[in-house]
């Protein structure tokens, strides 16, 4: 396997734990994507 497939499937496994976390603290689907926008914006300013 490659280097690059080896590292896209270990982001997936922590976007996956991500996901997971958040829907055990009761989060919607919409609140998750605005943290991530807002956190894009302020990370591009």
């Amino acid at each position: 396997m490659g280097e690059l497939k080896r590292y896209i499937i270990e982001m997936d496994k922590e976007w996956l734990t991500l996901i997971m976390e958040a829907k055990k603290l009761g989060l919607e689907k919409d609140e998750v994507r605005d943290f991530l926008r807002k956190k894009k914006l302020i990370s591009n300013q």
